[in-house]
């Protein structure tokens, strides 16, 4: 019994720590923490989580540092664990992590001991062992003279960025891409030539002498590569700008989409340009030789599969008129991506291109289908219109952009969800029959289908949050809202004109980073510093869901606070998101530090929205800052 419990006690584990570099004062040095285990051992992932096994964490420390930068893990393995019974995300056998840290310019010459603590949950197919922290120390030789200029600097081919804020993930623009090409499908450019596509194949397979499969699989290869040609166009066109923002005051290409004046306001009339496409108060045609000389090339080739290629370039083009607004928009999210423009509009072209042909090859494969088909009519009209008001409350929300940032006052916060609830009412008016817009059905109020019911439905139903968050003055934010419903409205409005009032009243400082430094260094307690944004949803939610918690109130009176926002048109905010970038290589927000007033150094950093993690988070930093007093 004593030998089983001895062998389960016994972590079959050991951690080192290595920096290779001599060093100078000032200077960022390298260091690697490697867990070592066998083959059949492994440990999870620090950044990517999963339900049931712990994340691995590691935190560096040493006299002689001033700042760190987040550990860097290689690429975890992901598979399904049968004794978690979830997907997990973890590192087989010996694992190297890396870090870097600055050191302090104050230090001499010597040897210094910098620290590293491992917590991690180890774990093979048949048993866990319980979590533990070990600790492994390296030893830095620092030596004489001035700090050189190729080592003052954070490497910056691993900076960190927040998934879930500025960048849209590639998981978002899929289900985007998928929603709008099905969305595409009943326009009515679209829908009503389904017929006469089926009736094509059938006949061009006859006189072609080939299976209506390899038509149609072709003539759908003609569409999709169409939008993916439009995708690498678009794409290469913004080709670098994602790069030129990095070393900016932006975070990402994403970052400037959402708060430089100039760009929101050109996608504020694009949308208003969409709408009134999708109300047919204007409309764009294809150049005409364009359609014919693709027709006429798909008609006239001796080649089956180039005909129907061709054919299918084609139609794509023709449908242009119908599908534009929904591609447009498409793009600009793409747009956002941080795997690059390039990539982000090619996959977004890609899923949405397949999705849109789907339906052309399938039908070919089962004609008789088409008859159970509902007919092209005005319900399709009445889609476009509802569309048209989604594109229309798009362009409210980047047009409120350049009014804060001009300080024009024309669309405060109240003023924008007042404009939503009119779009909402305007729609509900016609859905209900009271008026018509373009070659639409003229109908009595009230009498209409059922199907138009069920749209007021929902529409009241998106509407309900927005009225009871324009009612709750003065922070015109309704509480009790679901976390989701909570984050799309922050998203869509500009931020509440009181609130920074409330947490001065509270104690914070508000853009006064040198005036919280110098409290916090009277009082002998740690500086929690917020980087924030005026255009970051998840920042508001961690301020009203997360700060006021009675927990987090007790670790906060333990601390002086203060809340820096990065995204202001300001000289001061500028220098915010530089020192954020610079000190932490991270440029989105929330972003989170507990410093160390003294000396201004990182005692503990976490970004993102992280309401189950923050007391963790801020039990760590008051930790920290214990240990170094003693």
């Amino acid at each position: 019994m004593l030998s089983f419990l001895w062998g389960q006690i016994q972590n079959p584990a050991t951690i080192t720590a290595t920096i290779n570099d001599i060093a100078r004062a000032g200077e960022i040095v390298k260091m690697d923490i490697t867990l070592h285990a066998e083959d059949e051992w492994h440990i999870y992932s620090i950044y990517e989580s999963a339900e049931g096994p712990l994340q691995t964490a590691i935190e560096i420390y040493g006299n002689a540092i001033s700042e760190t930068k987040p550990v860097q893990e290689p690429e975890p393995h992901h598979a399904y664990d049968s004794g978690f019974d979830t997907e997990t995300y973890f590192h087989e056998g010996t694992t190297t992590f890396t870090t870097e840290f600055k050191l302090r310019k104050s230090i001499t010459p010597g040897e210094y001991e910098i620290s590293a603590d491992v917590f991690y949950q180890i774990c093979n197919a048949q048993i866990c062992y319980p979590p533990t922290t070990k600790t492994a120390t390296a030893t830095l030789i620092v030596e004489d003279g001035q700090a050189r200029y190729e080592n003052l600097t954070f490497s910056q081919d691993d900076v960190i960025q927040d998934k879930g804020d500025s960048g849209f993930s590639l998981w978002g623009l899929f289900l985007l891409a998928i929603g709008g090409a099905m969305l595409s499908w009943i326009m009515p450019c679209v829908y009503p030539m389904l017929p006469i596509i089926i009736s094509f194949f059938g006949k061009h397979a006859e006189e072609k002498d080939s299976s209506r499969v390899t038509v149609a699989s072709f003539y759908g290869l003609g569409i999709i590569g169409t939008f993916v040609f439009t995708g690498l166009v678009v794409g290469g066109l913004s080709y670098g700008v994602a790069d030129i923002a990095t070393k900016t005051s932006y975070a990402n290409l994403g970052n400037i989409i959402a708060t430089n004046p100039w760009v929101n306001l050109a996608l504020g009339v694009v949308f208003i340009f969409f709408a009134l496409w999708m109300f047919g108060a204007i409309n764009i045609i294809p150049p005409g030789w364009l359609v014919n000389k693709t027709d006429k090339a798909g008609r006239t080739s001796k080649s089956t599969f180039v005909g129907a290629f061709f054919l299918g370039v084609a139609f794509a083009i023709t449908s242009f008129s119908c599908t534009v607004p929904v591609v447009g928009s498409l793009l600009v999210v793409a747009a956002t991506g941080t795997a690059g423009a390039i990539m982000t509009s090619l996959f977004g072209m890609l899923v949405y291109g397949v999705v849109f042909a789907v339906p052309f090859v399938a039908l070919s494969l089962f004609p008789s289908a088409i008859s159970k088909m509902p007919n092209s009519g005005y319900w399709m009209e009445t889609m476009k219109i509802i569309f048209g008001f989604i594109e229309l409350a798009a362009a409210i929300k980047f047009l409120w952009v350049p009014d804060m940032q001009w300080n024009i006052g024309l669309l405060p916060r109240n003023i924008v969800l007042g404009l939503f609830l009119i779009v909402g009412l305007a729609l509900i008016a016609y859905l209900l029959g009271f008026y018509t817009i373009g070659q639409g059905e003229k109908k009595n109020p009230f009498q209409v289908a059922k199907s138009r019911y069920v749209g007021v439905g929902l529409t009241v139903i998106i509407l309900w949050p927005i009225y009871t968050s324009m009612m709750a003055a003065p922070t015109y934010h309704a509480d009790g809202l679901p976390r989701i419903v909570d984050e799309i409205i922050e998203a869509l409005v500009p931020p509440s004109p009181s609130e920074d009032e409330i947490a001065q009243a509270e104690g914070w400082f508000v853009d006064d980073y040198k005036g919280a430094l110098q409290m916090a260094q009277e009082k002998g307690l740690p500086l929690f510093v917020d980087f924030t944004g005026i255009y970051c949803a998840n920042c508001r939610v961690m301020e009203r869901r997360v700060f006021p918690k009675n927990e987090v109130k007790k670790r906060f009176e333990k601390m002086v606070l203060v809340r820096l926002y990065v995204d202001k048109n300001t000289d001061l905010s500028k220098t915010f998101a530089q020192m954020q970038f610079e000190r932490y290589q991270v440029a989105s927000q929330p972003y989170y530090v507990i410093l160390d007033p003294k000396d201004e150094s990182t005692l503990s950093a976490e970004g993102g929205y992280i309401p189950d993690k923050f007391v963790d988070f801020l039990d760590q930093g008051l930790k920290e800052f214990s240990n170094k007093d003693k």
